[in-house]
């Protein structure tokens, strides 16, 4: 049975599953989303193949812990694909496309591109005007919640567009797929609201926390909402302290959010703000920690004290 979400928000053109399945999935790039994405499917038996060419080792350790297969070129892994999925930090959405396009033109497929990132509804309509004329079917689509793992598959990918139902077959290979509509951006623009609270309430809690450890009173303050704002400071705090690894990805997903507010003549700046605090957590010592080997930032006092003795020392 549909969970309330899917009976909710689905708006696709047909309510039939499809019967087809792909057997080759294309993924670009191996972070956390990629990889997690990439595992999922291949648990659930597809072939997953990627182009680690000039990735860090990193990427070629998740890649490698989650399945997938180096096929070393962009052109290659056009060929073997039946579906595309972009998945990396949002502001090389643009460019992906427009390093991908060449092969699908050359490949004389029309294979789907499905663009997962972060973007403004805007952006993804212009990955699209790349895309489709050189043969490929666009659907756009933005994933909600952590990367799925063999423990736990609570992540959702919206997806809308003409071809989203084709998406959807990913469906029978373990991905939770709510179909949202015919419009190229509808599930960019869901998740961009979606983010806008998430990610500017963790900027705030940051900034917070990280003013009141540079003016000393960061016991106090953190007392006072610890009381009196119990949920809000707990849920930001944890998130706070999750956010080192992750915090040069969310400058432009910030950006974009504060550019699709804009889109309705509403002020960006809030969401902008919150990218330059991001920016600065990825300028300091916090930006160097990476998901699997946490040293620093550890704690939110932690996190406080490093990005407080970092803007400190940018003082002239």
């Amino acid at each position: 049975m549909p969970s309330s979400a899917q009976r909710v928000t689905c708006h696709s053109k047909t309510n039939k599953e499809p019967v087809m399945t792909f057997e080759t999935v294309a993924i670009i790039a191996q972070g956390d989303m990629g990889a997690g994405t990439g595992a999922q499917l291949v648990r659930n038996g597809l072939r997953v193949v990627t182009n680690l060419s000039g990735r860090s080792e990193r990427s070629h350790m998740l890649a490698k812990q989650a399945g997938l297969e180096d096929v070393g070129e962009d052109n290659a892994l056009i060929r073997e694909a039946d579906i595309f999925l972009s998945i990396l930090p949002p502001g090389q959405a643009v460019a992906l496309g427009q390093q991908m396009a060449p092969h699908i033109k050359s490949s004389g497929k029309n294979l789907i591109y499905a663009d997962c990132n972060a973007i403004a509804p805007a952006t993804a309509q212009e990955v699209q005007a790349i895309v489709e004329p050189a043969g490929a079917r666009f659907v756009d689509v933005g994933i909600f919640g952590n990367p799925p793992t063999p423990e736990k598959n609570g992540t959702r990918y919206y997806a809308s567009g003409p071809d989203a139902a084709e998406f959807g077959r990913l469906r029978n290979q373990g991905l939770n797929v709510i179909e949202c509509g015919d419009e190229i951006g509808r599930a960019s623009a869901i998740k961009m609201c979606f983010a806008s609270v998430t990610k500017t309430m963790i900027a705030m809690m940051a900034e917070t926390v990280v003013a009141a450890k540079a003016l000393g009173v960061y016991d106090e303050v953190v007392h006072e909402l610890s009381g009196n704002q119990t949920d809000g400071f707990n849920w930001a705090a944890k998130r706070v302290i999750s956010t080192p690894p992750k915090a040069y990805r969310w400058v432009a997903e910030v950006e974009e959010i504060g550019k699709t507010f804009e889109t309705v003549g509403l002020p960006g700046a809030t969401c902008t703000g919150g990218a330059e605090m991001f920016q600065l957590i990825a300028d300091s010592p916090l930006g160097e920690e990476t998901v699997e080997n946490r040293q620093r930032g550890t704690t939110l006092e932690d996190c406080a004290a490093i990005a407080a003795d970092y803007i400190g020392g940018l003082k002239p």
